[in-house]
């Protein structure tokens, strides 16, 4: 059965009175009761430790990664005791939980350092391995990189300096950087950390080693610490959206009346409570309800509206039945965009400091949910 939606220009509006009261009873009610659930998982969540290694030469840009990534330049800030001149970890947190590591290698560095050292070595959760793409990589970079996979921990390399390539010539310079460190194409991110600013005002390819890193966290639960401390709330905002999206859909299929509204809205709560963690917005249940109350059951208008009309039928409204099997894929791909949508409204929220009218936040809901369900059809 497709899944497909109709385009939102067909849809007329629907006016707030014609909302279905059940709804917007039993989503105030679920809300409070994901509220309270969430509270504990938030404060596990936060008290995690993570260490982050950017690692590779002194030209190839760690700097400028970690400046992109978390937005504090290395060098202006007193490393924890036991660094080292040539290994040095920063704490992004006042407990110390959360560390960076600044270092030109791993092979070469391990004999060298002391206890304190050696344990953030041994301790690492992610391993960020910075390559001058423009010069290509040299026998010791890969040596190097081949100690560091010896670890077995997640590695990400990192080809930086794109900007500095003539655009024609950039696949080759990628391809030979690649098979002179011996790794897959798939392990390595095209990027430029600190580009020109006539070519690019933002680093690039930020997102692709944030949507990474976060990946690598999510089994271990660290990729919300990770993103309370980047520089770009948005960007660090997307992979806790996008994953929230995926739950949502997954539990939209549940085939018994109620109970995937239940799971969905705990989501769509959590992932709030999140994106305001990301903000350092200090939010609480009324904040969450307001913006999933607005945007799910406010208005009724574009994807809001077709979307209410498909759960009813799908059975997501309690007092509904399903009309049949083939639906739940129907409820599957609504609770999955509206959740992205959800998400999406909420940055718009944060970013604004919590002045956006309740218009405001349809707008950016039905934009967004929309572009998630296009992407479902057309992937």
């Amino acid at each position: 059965m497709s899944t497909e939606l109709p385009p939102p220009e067909v849809l007329p509006a629907k006016e707030p009175s014609e909302v279905p009261g059940d709804f917007a009873l039993e989503l105030r009610r679920q809300s409070l009761s994901a509220w309270e659930a969430s509270e504990s998982a938030l404060a596990t969540a936060l008290s995690q430790k993570l260490t982050i290694a950017f690692l590779g030469s002194a030209s190839s840009g760690k700097d400028s990664a970690i400046r992109a990534l978390f937005g504090f330049d290395f060098g202006d800030i007193s490393p924890i005791p036991g660094s080292t001149d040539r290994l040095k970890a920063i704490p992004l947190d006042a407990e110390g939980n959360v560390l960076v590591v600044n270092a030109p290698g791993f092979g070469d560095i391990r004999p060298e350092v002391d206890s304190v050292a050696r344990k953030l070595l041994d301790s690492l959760d992610i391993v960020i391995y910075v390559v001058n793409c423009e010069g290509g990589a040299t026998i010791d970079e890969k040596r190097d990189l081949e100690a560091i996979r010896a670890l077995g921990r997640p590695v990400l390399v990192c080809l930086n300096k794109v900007d500095l390539i003539r655009p024609a010539q950039r696949e080759h310079f990628v391809e030979a950087t690649v098979a002179q460190l011996g790794v897959p194409r798939t392990m390595a991110i095209v990027c430029a950390f600190d580009p020109l600013p006539q070519l690019a005002p933002e680093p690039i390819g930020v997102s692709y080693v944030v949507d990474w890193i976060s990946k690598q966290l999510q089994e271990s639960g660290k990729e919300l610490v990770f993103a309370k401390h980047l520089r770009n709330k948005a960007v660090a905002c997307e992979p806790l959206i996008q994953r929230a999206a995926q739950a949502a859909a997954m539990a939209g299929a549940i085939p018994i009346p109620g109970a995937d509204l239940a799971a969905v809205t705990a989501i769509q709560v959590k992932m709030i409570r999140d994106i305001a963690t990301v903000f350092e917005v200090p939010v609480d249940r009324d904040v969450a309800m307001f913006i999933m109350s607005q945007v799910l059951s406010g208005g009724m208008r574009g994807f809001v509206r077709w979307g209410t009309e498909a759960l009813k039928a799908a059975g997501w409204i309690p007092g509904t039945q399903i009309a049949e099997a083939a639906i739940l894929a129907v409820g599957a791909a609504v609770a999955g965009a509206t959740t992205f949508g959800v998400g999406k409204a909420a940055v718009g929220w944060f970013q604004n400091g919590g002045k956006m009218e309740a218009d405001g936040l349809r707008v950016l809901f039905d934009a967004a949910a929309w572009d998630y369900q296009r992407k479902l059809r057309n992937p």
